[in-house]
């Protein structure tokens, strides 16, 4: 494609009939199971997980092929539809014994995704940062080059990317941004109905535990946004789902199926994110220790659980190594090494995700319940208010201490939850990587809102939870107030105010450039809306520009136009005090002292040079 539609103001409405359909279609698989399943909303949360996945795998295939055509990505579609009609043909005789879906307990819920719908279908901007360097930016070089391929200058294109599958396939057949914002909502009612199924079966109803997930601030931010971690957290609790039923299940053909079920649902986690990785592990522990408590559950069962999972989640690891000679890449360096990254490059990294949190002093992982709720903005980039994980999970974490009898399943919340933050307090202190265990932690909180017998404490909790609820409303009502407004003045008047300079510059390139022409980006990664080739200049992204050879500006500007590269885009906003010195940064300066390079356009702070390089002067003799 040489030219892909990047925002619709109407794009989403393909989308939601879609992802409908896709529900539809895997309901219909988890029906040839013969499963056990508390309700059809369990059932349409699997089989919504399962229908995206299979889609992201299926577009994985012809990426890689080369065949990323809008026709094609319908017809990857119509199969998946095909197969849930299939199914429905062959189970629409079997009788299934499930408790009656609750459509009461689930409407508030549904009307608070709702109410975050406008701010999905928006076009991405400053609020969707990662969206606009990446989730989104590398389907949209893909779909260009009509291939899924290396990206030399994007190391997050190497992560793992189920997500990011359903976005180009949202993007590919015209949907724009919106439209592909609307899969990463729905992993949001995955999430739900898997909390709303895993507390049925603990025997309450859900209710309180669903508003005390839906009103943490960053949890519904992200269900707004192209991101990856709300995916994560909602595969990762549908696989302990499924594994509980399974520790619990006496038939062995039934807790097979379960297993097998938890697999997928675990590969689909790996498929998301590097840190599933860790997930799956606990799977694993939380599994051997049922086993050991003398369930029924054996340890080739859980050895084929586990290889199912590794199975699923192969794919992108093995895609990486290709790519880059490390499965992990960039991470490890050390132990892998990996293609166009140093050590410099592994420091610098090292030391960005080290930046977040107050500390990795042992007593500072005891506060990091206290430290989440009156610290937040210290484990999120700086965007206001919504980085927050509330406050009620803090209020929840008191009564456990004097907890005398807790259900069963509540074991495995609090071990799943306490060792995830464990390594999520080694690893990377950022709010999102904790998502994983929110819906464990809610889960907790609900319970402790229904306890009669703890009359006070359960009434406490209610309190805890409706205040979150209205907090989270008022704090996002200026969201909402300023997303409205889309619809009123249209997307690029929206956009010159939501992401100032940047859209402004990326639409002077796209009007004044020609089409072959190469952007370098200077200070800035958010090249989503640009339709023209581009690549990240800064070091620290990659080997591609040895800063290190030029001695001069007129060397660099000279090499950048060898490479095929026009015009130069800089976000001086981002440009980190003093840092005039570096060597990189006074080549720049002294390139357009020379008039290598020009300035064109200019916009706040995000100014567009363009690169004229001049012809080398040869000494008279």
């Amino acid at each position: 494609m040489d030219r892909v539609t990047l925002y619709h103001p109407w794009g989403w409405m393909w989308t939601v009939p879609a992802v409908v359909l896709l529900a539809w279609a895997g309901s219909r698989w988890c029906r040839l199971w013969r499963l056990p399943f508390t309700d059809a909303g369990e059932r349409l949360a699997f089989g919504l997980a399962l229908s995206t996945g299979a889609l992201s795998y299926l577009v994985l295939a012809v990426g890689l092929l080369g065949w990323l055509q809008k026709g094609v990505l319908w017809l990857l579609f119509a199969v998946i539809l095909l197969a849930g009609g299939a199914a429905w043909w062959r189970v629409r005789a079997f009788k299934e014994e499930a408790q009656p879906f609750s459509w009461r307990m689930w409407l508030p819920f549904a009307i608070l995704a709702v109410l975050v719908l406008p701010m999905v279908v928006s076009p991405p901007a400053a609020t969707d940062w990662d969206g606009l360097a990446y989730h989104l930016a590398a389907p949209a070089i893909w779909l260009r080059e009509g291939r899924i391929g290396y990206i030399p200058f994007m190391h997050q294109s190497n992560f793992p990317f189920v997500m990011e599958m359903q976005y180009l396939w949202a993007l590919g057949i015209g949907s724009g941004a919106g439209g592909a914002k609307v899969f990463h909502w729905a992993t949001l009612l995955l999430t739900l109905g898997a909390v709303f199924a895993f507390a049925r079966r603990t025997g309450f109803a859900g209710s309180w535990a669903a508003a005390s997930l839906v009103s943490v601030p960053v949890v519904l931010w992200e269900a707004s946004v192209a991101y990856a971690d709300l995916a994560t957290t909602a595969y990762t609790l549908l696989c302990l789902l499924a594994a509980w039923n399974a520790a619990g299940e006496g038939g062995a053909p039934t807790r097979r199926r379960w297993l097998a079920l938890a697999g997928l649902m675990g590969g689909l986690a790996l498929g998301t994110k590097m840190t599933a990785l860790g997930s799956v592990g606990l799977l694993a522990v939380l599994l051997a220790w049922e086993s050991v408590r003398r369930r029924p559950i054996r340890l080739v069962e859980i050895a084929g659980c586990v290889g199912i999972a590794l199975l699923v989640g192969a794919p992108w690891y093995i895609k990486t190594y290709v790519y880059t000679g490390n499965p992990v890449y960039p991470y490890f360096y050390e132990l892998f090494g990996g293609r166009n990254w140093t050590a410099e490059n592994a420091r610098i990294y090292r030391e960005a995700q080290l930046a977040f949190g107050l500390g990795r002093e042992p007593y500072q992982l005891l506060m990091s319940p206290f430290n989440l709720t009156f610290f937040w903005s210290r484990f999120f980039d700086p965007l206001p208010f919504v980085g927050s994980a509330g406050f009620v999970y803090l209020a929840g974490l008191i009564p456990l201490f004097f907890a005398r009898r807790l259900p069963g399943v509540a074991r495995w919340w609090i071990l799943f939850s306490l060792i995830s933050l464990v390594l999520w307090f080694v690893l990377m202190q950022q709010v999102r990587y904790l998502m994983t265990i929110f819906p464990l932690v809610s889960l907790w909180c609900g319970w402790l809102a229904v306890q009669t017998e703890r009359r006070w404490t359960a009434r406490a909790m209610q309190a805890a939870i409706v205040l979150q609820v209205l907090w989270c409303a008022v704090g996002f009502s200026s969201l909402w107030g300023r997303v409205l407004t889309v619809w009123k003045d249209g997307a690029p008047a929206y956009l010159e105010r939501a992401l100032p300079g940047v859209w402004q510059a990326c639409e002077w390139i796209n009007r004044n450039t020609p089409r072959e022409a190469g952007v370098i980006l200077y200070d800035e990664t958010r090249g989503f809306y640009l339709q023209r080739r581009y690549l990240w200049g800064n070091p620290g992204h990659h080997t591609l520009i040895d800063y290190d050879s030029f001695t001069d500006g007129d060397m660099l500007v000279r090499a950048l136009h060898r490479m095929g590269y026009q015009v130069v885009l800089q976000n001086l906003a981002f440009a980190p005090p003093g840092s005039e010195g570096e060597h990189w940064r006074r080549l720049l300066m002294d390139a357009i002292k020379r008039g290598a390079l020009v300035e064109r356009f200019r916009d706040r702070s995000v100014v567009v040079l363009e690169i004229r390089p001049r012809p080398i002067a040869i000494a008279n003799r």
